[in-house]
């Protein structure tokens, strides 16, 4: 992992569950999993419910002490970093692993985890279920059947702390820097006064403390996810019934496409809250807690779309008469498609890759009318586009695609007037001193 060496991050990484490296993960790739670890002793499945499609829907509980922890994830179905990382929190737990948590954690501690509670969605990669319904929209309807699976179980199992687990998007970004936010936690507000009860109060504690023993590892990636309440939403309607709700988004960080960090992060986080768990005297205290609760305030706020994969500092166009900045994202995480997300000042904004583009013309480049095949080389593509070719128009079916490089093919809108539009596939040149010295290729920035 290329975050900071201790011996029990890399023991929690060595030891995972193997066949999880992965950006989805479906229903199949945790069935055999599930089965092999409640085959253990330490661990019981029960079907808690099934899907709107009719599969399983699975929980694993292990322990048999008097304060109940409830964890959920997938929720939504293209969110599945938490899914690996409880799977592999059950299985450090059962194959006894673990010596960071109070030996006598069976005793102390029932956990209850739903490895998947979406998937249908898992299965086709959507965020909503197989009714089309955002499950984590449905918790005051209840009209699907995975809402009202964990509905019961909340209700049932009376839990003192629950655990939301999710993925966001890429381009959150961890207060004022230029950093990703890899993990954003929250202790969600339960009415929209925001009120900070004893149990709410101790949820921002445990995440102040949370942060605390992660920061370490990842020093400028940890933020606090807004508070804004939502009544339809499951974190929130749980908060309300007085348990202890803690929200974890797993997030971006450099190299890492398989979120293997946030992965191993979670991991982390997740033991140490447990081990918290098992003696929550030691920071609940009126003192302590009163710290705790500050400190949360002090995390830095996640902030949306403040981040973008490409951005372009100070590039010139219409033969320089204005210089503007190009923010360049793509339009989904599992996507390889970029779009231009904005266009001005954006001196606020940060790139995972900033290119500083003063004394650089913008040149949107010309059609390549495709008469007949042509076979594209990484040489042959590189070729025409020092020729000043940046996209292609006629037929596709004539590209035979050889090279590296993803093309652009009839572009929707183009425009010959030297301006980039918002919204569209970037395309075309920088250009310094009459030279095209780099060709946009979709979200890239390639060297002619």
């Amino acid at each position: 992992m290329d975050i900071l060496f201790s011996t029990e991050l890399q023991s929690l990484y060595e030891n995972r569950v193997t066949n999880l490296d992965k950006q989805q993960l479906i229903p199949e790739d945790i069935i055999a999993i599930v089965d092999e670890l409640s085959s253990r002793d330490m661990v019981n499945k029960t079907v808690i419910g099934h899907s709107f499609s009719g599969q399983a829907l699975n929980c694993l509980t292990l322990g048999f002490g008097p304060k109940t922890v409830v964890m959920w994830t997938q929720m939504h179905g293209d969110e599945s970093t938490a899914t690996a990382a409880v799977l592999d929190v059950i299985h450090l737990l059962s194959a006894e692993l673990v010596t960071s948590i109070n030996a006598d954690w069976q005793s102390l501690l029932t956990i209850h985890i739903i490895p998947m509670l979406n998937p249908d969605g898992a299965q086709v990669g959507t965020r909503e279920n197989a009714q089309g319904i955002d499950i984590n929209r449905d918790a005051m309807a209840l009209q699907t059947p995975e809402g009202r699976a964990l509905d019961t179980l909340v209700t049932k199992t009376q839990p003192h702390f629950a655990f939301n687990l999710h993925d966001q998007h890429d381009y959150y970004r961890c207060g004022t820097d230029g950093k990703s936010s890899t993990l954003a936690f929250l202790a969600p507000a339960f009415n929209s006064k925001k009120t900070i009860d004893p149990a709410r109060q101790k949820a921002m504690a445990l995440i102040a403390e949370l942060q605390l023993q992660a920061k370490p590892f990842l020093p400028d990636n940890i933020a606090r996810y807004d508070d804004e309440y939502s009544a339809r939403s499951f974190g929130d309607k749980i908060a309300e019934r007085g348990i202890s709700t803690i929200l974890i988004e797993s997030g971006h960080y450099p190299n890492d496409p398989n979120r293997q960090v946030a992965r191993s992060m979670n991991v982390f986080t997740l033991l140490h809250a447990l081990d918290m768990l098992c003696d929550e005297a030691s920071w609940t205290d009126d003192k302590t807690i009163k710290e705790l609760e500050e400190r949360y305030w002090q995390i830095p706020e996640n902030r949306e779309y403040q981040l973008c994969d490409l951005l372009i500092k100070n590039l010139g166009f219409a033969n320089n008469s204005f210089t503007t900045d190009i923010a360049v994202r793509k339009y989904d995480r599992f996507e390889k498609s970029f779009f231009v997300a904005d266009i001005g000042d954006l001196h606020e904004h940060y790139g995972l890759e900033t290119i500083e583009a003063s004394g650089y013309l913008y040149d949107p480049g010309r059609s390549y009318l495709l008469s007949e095949e042509i076979c594209l080389t990484n040489e042959s593509y590189i070729s025409l586009l020092k020729s000043g070719f940046s996209h292609f128009v006629g037929d596709p079916l004539l590209i035979d695609n050889h090279s590296d490089y993803t093309v652009i093919e009839n572009p929707k809108y183009w425009h010959d007037d030297l301006k980039m539009m918002k919204g569209v596939i970037p395309a075309g040149f920088l250009c310094k001193h009459g030279e095209r010295k780099f060709a946009f290729i979709m979200g890239e920035l390639v060297a002619l």
